[in-house]
C-alpha cells in the first residue's frame, strides 16, 4: 500500500566538502543480489539503427536477492551504465563486484544490497544502460540523450525492458516482471545521461515517475536541435529573452504538475560556471534554475548545491546517492 511521502527532503540544500563516500557502498554483511551482462545491437532496433552506422550497446542487470520470481519489480534504469561512478568499478563490470571501490565512485548494486536488506527500500531492479557512441551534437549519444523528447523512454520501455528480461531468463532462470506502476520506475544519470533521465519521466509520466540528475546537461547541446525547443535542454527552464527574476521554459509553462519526484545536483565548479545565461552553458545556473521552475509549479523535487564540486563530482555521488533513493521511493510500497 502506498503511503504520502509527505515533504521531508523536498527543497534547495547547500552541500560543503569534504566529501565522504557513504559506507552504504561498501560489503555490510548483506545477501548479494545477481548480476548479468548482455548486448544489444542497433541493427535490431527500430528506434536507434545508428546515426554512422551500426553499433553494439552494453546492458548490465542487478536483481537483489529478495526479488520474488513473477512478480512486478520496482526499477531503476542507469543511464551511461558503463561509468564507474555507478559501479565502484570500470568495464568490463565485474558481476557482483564487493569492492574496494575506485575512488569517486558509488556502488549502486550494494546500496541495494544493502538497503533492501534493512527493509529501506522495496527489491528494487538495476538495469545498467550503455548510450550510443560519441558524444555532444551529431553522435547517437547526443541523439538519445540531448533531445528535448520522450524518444529514449520509448526506447527502454519497447526494446531495453523486454531484452532484460529475456535475458534473465535465460542467464538466471528467473522469471523476471517489471511493475508498470510509474511511482516504481526510476531514471538514473549524470551530464547528459541526467538530462535524458528527466527527458524520460517530463515526457512519459506514465511510464517513469521518479529522477535523480546529477550534474544535468540541461544546456544548450541539442542533436539536433528542435526549433520548437530553442537552445536544447534549456528550454525546459528558460525561454529568450532570459528573465533573471523568474524562469518561463517548458516546465513553468506546463498547465499541470506532473506526478513526479525529482532528486537535482550540481557542482558550484560545474561546466560553465559563471558564464551567465548568454551563453546557454552555465550547468550551475541551468540547474538552479531547473530546482526554480520545479518549485514554482510545486513540485516534490530535492535539489543539492555542491560547493565545491566538480562535473559530476564522484565524490558528491558516493555521499548523497543512497539518500537520494530513499529520498524518491519514500511512500512505495516496501513488500
Amino acid at each position: 500500500m502506498f503511503t504520502d511521502p509527505g515533504t521531508d527532503g523536498d527543497g534547495d540544500f547547500t552541500l560543503q566538502p569534504p566529501y565522504q563516500s557513504s559506507p552504504l557502498n561498501d560489503p555490510g554483511g548483506a545477501p548479494v543480489g545477481q548480476q548479468l551482462a548482455f548486448t544489444m545491437s542497433s541493427v535490431d532496433s527500430a528506434i536507434y539503427p545508428g546515426v554512422d552506422g551500426s553499433f553494439t550497446r552494453n546492458v548490465w542487470v542487478y536483481v537483489p536477492s529478495q526479488y520474488v520470481a513473477g512478480t512486478p519489480a520496482p526499477f531503476i534504469v542507469v543511464q551511461d551504465g558503463h561509468y564507474a561512478v555507478w559501479f565502484g568499478t570500470d568495464i568490463p563490470h565485474a558481476p557482483n563486484f564487493d569492492g574496494p571501490n575506485l575512488p569517486g565512485t558509488a556502488n549502486l548494486p550494494l546500496i541495494l544490497d544493502n538497503l533492501i536488506s534493512q527493509g529501506k527500500l522495496p527489491p528494487i531492479v538495476a538495469l545498467f544502460v550503455q548510450s550510443g557512441p560519441g558524444d555532444g551534437e551529431g553522435s547517437d549519444r547526443g541523439l538519445e540523450y540531448d533531445t528535448v523528447s520522450g524518444t529514449f523512454a520509448e526506447f527502454v520501455d519497447a526494446e531495453v525492458l523486454p531484452k532484460a528480461a529475456s535475458e534473465v531468463q535465460t542467464q538466471l532462470g528467473i522469471d523476471l516482471a517489471f511493475t508498470e506502476d510509474p511511482r516504481g520506475r526510476a531514471t538514473l544519470g549524470g551530464s547528459s545521461g541526467a538530462a535524458a533521465s528527466f527527458s524520460m519521466a517530463w515526457w512519459h509520466p506514465e511510464l517513469f515517475g521518479l529522477v535523480i540528475a546529477y550534474s544535468g546537461t540541461f544546456v544548450r547541446q541539442a542533436s539536433p536541435e528542435d526549433p520548437d525547443f530553442p537552445h536544447g535542454c534549456w528550454a525546459y527552464h528558460d525561454f529568450d529573452p532570459y528573465d533573471p527574476a523568474t524562469p518561463d521554459g517548458v516546465i513553468v509553462q506546463e498547465p499541470t504538475t506532473k506526478p513526479l519526484r525529482i532528486w537535482l545536483e550540481v557542482g558550484e565548479n560545474d561546466l560553465g560556471a559563471n558564464g551567465g545565461p548568454d551563453t546557454y552553458r552555465d550547468f550551475p545556473l541551468a540547474n538552479q534554475r531547473m530546482a526554480a521552475s520545479l518549485a514554482a509549479k510545486g513540485y516534490h523535487y530535492h535539489f543539492d548545491f555542491a560547493e565545491g564540486a566538480g562535473h559530476l563530482d564522484g565524490g558528491v555521488v558516493a555521499q548523497t546517492l543512497p539518500d537520494a533513493l530513499l529520498w524518491l521511493w519514500r511512500g512505495y510500497p516496501l513488500q
